[in-house]
């Protein structure tokens, strides 16, 4: 397999950036203990980001071959952007709990779990 050139790079990586057209408040996590040394997490007053996030459990990818999603939802990120698990998404009134962070060529790639509250 050939490695990507610089201009393929570049043209992957704004198009990644392009179809990002979703927007999601993201809290980031924190841990403690409370008076009684009980670990409690709490979470800070979150923060609108750019992304794209995908709600079905399947799709078709570019070869017309479905894929099925072990997740409740993904979420596409910019590769700056700060998220562990743990943290907490909310999209359009649904709350999520990121269950992983995977590294792509250009984005972060996160499935999330729906919380019940």
């Amino acid at each position: 397999m050939r490695t990507l050139t610089a201009a393929e790079v570049a043209r992957m990586t704004t198009t990644q950036g392009e179809s990002m057209n979703d927007q999601v408040t993201l809290y980031a996590r924190t841990s403690g203990q409370d008076s009684f040394g009980q670990m409690i997490d709490s979470f800070d007053s979150g923060a609108l980001v750019t992304c794209g996030i995908l709600t079905q459990k399947e799709y078709r990818n570019y070869r017309g071959e479905i894929v099925t999603i072990d997740a409740d939802a993904v979420l596409r990120l910019a590769m700056s952007q700060a998220v562990q698990v743990g943290y907490k998404v909310i999209s359009d009134g649904v709350t999520y709990s990121v269950d992983g962070v995977q590294l792509g060529r250009n984005v972060k790639i996160i499935p999330l779990k729906k919380v019940s509250i």
